[in-house]
């Protein structure tokens, strides 16, 4: 797998392959000039430059020595890479992500941070600047480990929020058995989604947790901790804190909990293949590049 990500016919071959027959598509009616390379072609230059972390002009220049050695001729322009991703829709990109042929599947969720820029530890250090991040939100196939869904927000905005972004629309063409994900996706309002749609949430609960909560929720805290709720009362003594941790604890080991972990390894894979940072200069195209190294990474799993 790593010999073939360092290979530039592993990205252009098979978008060579599709250019002509995509063109024909994308001219149809088309007012003005026009495209002279396919929309995956673009995209395959892109990966090009995303995996040899070079930029937009060597990028060509491997692209136009790669066609060029087995008799063709793209001399795609540096320049035309950057305005087709400037152009590209996002909601087009996103579908490529989490088009899926399961009829049923388990996800995993989980967030992580990207650095907004490459500055290293020693100018910050030295000038005091402040890190910038951009967290991506995922939700990917532990069997498979393919990206299924992403979401790009600030890095202030909390875990909660992204988890039914992330959900809905997987489930629009999936039947969905169970959702792991850690503490910090723990809400009402998830929980409460989860089991209108006949989902298994192994979403663990504050340890602090008493039962005094949503309906939905609480079911799951007293499956996990042990408290007892009937009837919106505590009942009984509350289990002490090392009660309550090792009933979860138990909790985790039956429900397969630690399938989550599986997440942690996509990140790890991501960073190394895409580095961990961005390198486009404003927020719109920092969302496209990371939405577009889904996709790349995507193909490469």
């Amino acid at each position: 797998m790593l010999i073939n990500r360092g290979k530039p016919s592993t990205y252009i071959r098979k978008a060579i392959q599709y250019n002509e027959t995509e063109l024909l598509e994308m001219n149809k009616n088309k007012v003005g000039p026009p495209y002279r390379y396919g929309t995956l072609f673009v995209i395959a230059a892109f990966a090009v430059k995303c995996i040899y972390k070079i930029g937009y002009r060597q990028a060509s220049g491997v692209v136009e020595d790669y066609t060029e050695n087995i008799g063709m001729n793209y001399k795609i322009n540096f320049r035309t890479i950057h305005w087709r991703i400037s152009e590209m829709k996002k909601e087009g990109i996103r579908f490529s992500i989490y088009k899926i042929r399961k009829n049923s599947i388990d996800i995993v969720f989980d967030s992580t941070g990207i650095k907004s820029t490459n500055d290293g530890e020693y100018r910050s250090t030295k000038y005091g600047k402040v890190k910038i991040w951009k967290k991506i939100h995922i939700a990917i196939d532990p069997e498979t480990h393919k990206i299924l869904n992403i979401e790009i927000t600030n890095d202030d905005i909390a875990d909660v929020k992204e988890f039914l972004p992330l959900l809905k629309p997987i489930k629009q063409s999936n039947k969905i058995n169970a959702v792991f994900a850690d503490g910090a996706y723990d809400s009402e309002i998830n929980f409460e989604y989860c089991t209108k749609n006949n989902i298994k949430p192994i979403i663990p609960v504050h340890i602090n947790s008493t039962g005094r909560s949503g309906r939905y929720r609480r079911k799951h805290i007293v499956e996990q901790l042990g408290v007892i709720k009937i009837r919106g009362k505590t009942h009984g003594k509350i289990p002490a804190k090392e009660i309550r941790r090792r009933n979860q604890k138990i909790w985790k080991k039956n429900s397969n909990y630690h399938k989550r972990s599986i997440v942690e390894n996509s990140f790890a894979v991501f960073k190394r293949a895409f580095g961990e940072y961005t390198f486009s200069k404003n927020d719109k195209m920092k969302e496209k590049e990371l939405l577009l190294k889904a996709v790349i990474y995507k193909f490469l799993t």
